[in-house]
């Protein structure tokens, strides 16, 4: 999570993207989606006061593209959504944490709020800003609850979905030995390699994780080294946090076989032979939820926690992979999700 990928499956390329809507002009774009190399980013200033804001024109910084089938791709694709709603809505990629104080306030002068920073790394810049802005809301990506008067935190309950993800991995995986691996050890990837093990092992019992921190969010190479050392331990089945992560294990799964999970959006066509199942994030309810407590004067403090009971977590199975479940092994996956939905299964939740 909250990184961008330089591997080499090119899934990723640097640029910047800026999403238009009428009333708002972004100098050297239109309408639709441009890409540049530069990460620089020039706003319009707001009709309004600049420091006041208009709730509901809402924008979205990111650290990578619009094309990495994960993080950032999830939250593009959410503010396309509510762009093509007649939200006003402007999304920067590529935004290096060193960079991200110099966006934010530009937007915050142009009159954007809620502004999101889609990123753990972006959080000292966000709360740095938002005491310059104190009328323009603010969130950020730290899932840990941190907050303040105007900004926001989102959790991400992925460790929900990697529940389901278990029952597939303990069905899929030969020897019971399951892999996780994370940016880093933080309780929104820690709890993901154990809600994982919960999972599998109320199909099969046995079943055991190793896990690990690869100490950064985007370098695959370094991520595929320590997939295949779990790899020579037996494990055959993996869940990532992190994109980085996430594609290591996949480089992994290739060489020496297993089967790996796409980390928050379909990333089966990287590798259709690999990748068993998806744990995909839906934020466009989180991002609408923003901008109504935006509007209502409700984002006072806000943790914003969103998981499978509102069909913003969720797991996909790829066609290819249905065919290797029973069809009440799948019948049983789905049940599950709903006992989950519905509260009658609370997932455990252990963030170290």
């Amino acid at each position: 999570m909250f990184m961008t990928s330089k591997q080499s499956l090119q899934v990723i390329q640097q640029s910047l993207v800026l999403l238009t809507v009428p009333f708002l002009s972004l100098s050297g774009c239109n309408s639709a989606s441009t890409t540049s190399q530069s990460t620089s980013t020039t706003v319009s200033p707001a009709s309004t006061a600049s420091n006041e804001g208009i709730a509901g024109r809402f924008a979205l910084i990111m650290n990578g593209p619009p094309t990495d089938k994960s993080w950032n791709q999830k939250a593009y694709e959410a503010a396309q959504a509510l762009k093509a709603k007649g939200v006003d809505t402007v999304v920067s990629e590529s935004i290096s944490p060193a960079d991200v104080e110099r966006v934010l306030r530009q937007y915050a002068e142009a009159g954007y709020s809620p502004i999101v920073a889609h990123s753990f790394n972006y959080g000292d810049a966000v709360f740095k800003v938002a005491k310059e802005f104190p009328n323009i809301n603010f969130a950020w990506a730290g899932g840990i609850n941190k907050t303040g008067v105007n900004v926001a935190d989102y959790d991400q309950p992925f460790y929900q979905g990697a529940y389901l993800v278990g029952l597939i991995g303990g069905k899929l995986s030969k020897t019971g030995k399951l892999g996780a691996l994370y940016g880093f050890d933080i309780p929104v990837c820690h709890s993901m390699g154990e809600a994982m093990l919960a999972g599998a092992k109320t199909v099969r019992p046995d079943a055991t994780l190793t896990d690990a921190a690869v100490g950064n969010w985007d370098d695959v190479a370094k991520a595929k080294e320590a997939a295949l050392s779990q790899a020579e331990t037996g494990v055959d089945f993996w869940i990532g946090c992190g994109q980085g992560p996430t594609l290591g294990q996949i480089e992994a799964a290739k060489t020496k076989g297993g089967f790996v999970t796409g980390y928050v959006g379909d990333m089966s066509s990287i590798d259709p032979k690999v990748v068993a199942s998806n744990l995909v994030w839906n934020m466009e309810p989180l991002f609408t939820k923003m901008i109504e407590d935006s509007r209502s004067k409700q984002f006072t403090n806000q943790f914003y926690k969103m998981g499978v009971a509102e069909g913003v977590v969720g797991v996909e199975i790829p066609s290819a992979f249905k065919d290797k479940l029973t069809p009440e092994q799948l019948k049983s996956i789905e049940d599950t999700r709903a006992k989950i939905a519905s509260g009658e299964l609370k997932v455990p939740f252990v963030p170290k």
